[in-house]
């Protein structure tokens, strides 16, 4: 409780609580608009009076942010969660105040503890309206009317909404991006329509092949730093998005890295993700002892997430085929003493990440292949059952954490 204040047995003056200390939080705009003055005059006189003016100027600036985030938004958000639609900057005037708060909190302007504060201060307002002469507003209603209005409304400044033409100045750049905390402090508080207007863009410049390069690897980079704030009922609508623009050939390797980069990969239809991955495995088989080819076949696996959405048909065949590239051959003659296994010395790298990436899930699967003749009968040599054991200890590594 703060020293400014305190709570007053009831039938003492509510002039005496120091509830009037709570007005300093209100944010200089509102200050400007008489408001305290009003609220100051009308509290030791008529509380019930002072706490409906302030909560509807708390309802009226909820509606003010909702307009700086723009009716477009306002109303994809309204149709979305079936509250009235929203054609015109007038329709937001004309809200009522529970549907008002509603959309406020469903655009992101109000978190949910909040939104439940501001509901109840509705109803202890609603009480007040209809007040009898029996009943008037004691210092407990006054009280939690003002410090909610003013905490979770009145003392907060609208949200600077992120502008889609914000992500387009930072990767439209002719060096590598860096995102700023700032950059993605805005993406977390923009709603829901923004997260997606920003991500397709994204989207839609990563596939450009008449982008430069670097603004594509930039799209790909921000999209990484996104994905986690993104909601993911916005994440499984672009998944939507970039599996309908597939034809019958199935995934590609560009849309897989696009899609594992916004974290949409794993919400595509299961089939098409057998079948990405089936061509995937066919193609580390073919990599034979071409180590240039196997870094390019390890680096676009890496590239679309590993083997996080691997199917299980898949997962120890492709494990597998990594663990054969990984090992390695024995080398015999006269390099053997200086270098006693030829191995990739690109892929080996990727696909220790790889299976460091995957943990205890890859750790199981390496000891099955133990077993397996394609592996067993390689690991009768030290040398090359060292570097299984080296394997293991990686997906060792984030079981152990």
């Amino acid at each position: 409780m703060s020293e400014n204040y305190e709570i007053i047995p009831a039938g003492e003056p509510i002039s005496k609580s120091g509830i009037q200390n709570l007005l300093d939080g209100i944010r200089p705009v509102w200050k400007g608009k008489n408001l305290i003055q009003r609220v100051n005059r009308l509290l030791p006189i008529d509380p019930s009076s002072a706490c409906q003016r302030l909560f509807n100027a708390a309802i009226h600036d909820l509606k003010e942010k909702i307009l700086i985030v723009g009716v477009d938004i306002a109303n994809e958000t309204a149709i979305n969660y079936k509250l009235p639609s929203i054609k015109k900057e007038e329709d937001i005037l004309e809200y009522n105040v529970s549907k008002t708060i509603d959309l406020a909190y469903r655009m992101g302007i109000l978190k949910r503890p909040e939104w439940r504060r501001i509901h109840r201060c509705y109803e202890i307002r609603r009480d007040l309206e209809h007040e009898d002469d029996e009943y008037e507003a004691v210092l407990e209603d006054c009280f939690y009317i003002f410090k909610t209005s003013i905490d979770v409304v009145l003392s907060k400044d609208p949200i600077e909404l992120l502008k889609v033409t914000d992500a387009r100045e930072l990767v439209e750049s002719d060096t590598n991006i860096s995102v700023s905390e700032e950059f993605l402090t805005d993406y977390t508080s923009a709603p829901k329509g923004r997260k997606k207007e920003i991500t397709e863009l994204l989207i839609s410049f990563a596939r450009d092949e008449e982008k430069p390069d670097i603004v594509r690897e930039n799209s790909i980079e921000l999209l990484r730093h996104i994905q986690s704030i993104t909601d993911k009922t916005v994440t499984i609508e672009i998944a939507s998005i970039l599996e309908s623009k597939l034809d019958r050939s199935g995934i590609d390797v560009k849309t897989a890295k696009i899609s594992h980069a916004c974290g949409a990969l794993g919400y595509f239809k299961k089939v098409r993700l057998k079948d990405f991955f089936g061509n995937l495995k066919v193609e580390l088989s073919d990599t034979g002892s071409d180590w240039n080819t196997q870094k390019k076949v390890c680096a676009k696996i890496e590239d679309i997430g590993g083997l996080t959405y691997c199917p299980s048909d898949y997962y120890e065949d492709i494990l597998s085929e990594l663990v054969r590239i990984y090992l390695g051959e024995r080398s015999y003659g006269q390099w053997s003493a200086h270098r006693p296994v030829f191995f990739s010395n690109g892929a080996a790298p990727i696909i220790t990440r790889i299976v460091e990436n995957e943990g205890s899930k890859a750790n199981e699967t390496l000891e099955k292949l133990r077993k397996k003749r394609q592996i067993s009968r390689k690991l009768t040599d030290k040398f090359l059952l060292r570097r299984f054991e080296n394997l293991l200890d990686y997906s060792n590594e984030v079981g152990e954490e």
